[in-house]
């Protein structure tokens, strides 16, 4: 932890941890549902940029912020939230496109 900032280390468990296939975002689901997470953190969090965290709430991958004394901030929990409803549609138009492939395939 860095005692200037509060911010966690490089190799910090708060961080992303990598692995041969990305980063696993643990902390995030660790933290209190109600955690308050600015901009800065939220980047730090999923090893982006801070822009790179306002293009993905364009891109809707994540919720829209509030509004807190000026600054963008989300809590921990309503961002696992909107990770896990999205995953839920794209597991719905998957099992959706695999039942229409499989009748298209009963009906050859």
């Amino acid at each position: 932890m860095c005692a200037e900032s509060g911010t966690p280390d490089a190799g910090s468990e708060a961080g992303p941890l990598p692995d041969a296939l990305g980063i696993l975002i643990a902390a995030l689901a660790e933290l209190p549902e109600k955690a308050i997470l600015d901009e800065a953190r939220l980047a730090h969090l999923f090893h982006v940029s801070p822009r790179t965290v306002r293009r993905m709430v364009g891109r809707f991958e994540l919720p829209p912020p509030v509004s807190l004394g000026g600054r963008s901030v989300w809590m921990a929990g309503r961002i696992v939230e909107h990770i896990d409803a999205a995953a839920e549609r794209k597991q719905r138009v998957a099992e959706r496109q695999a039942r229409q492939f499989r009748e298209t395939l009963g009906n050859q």
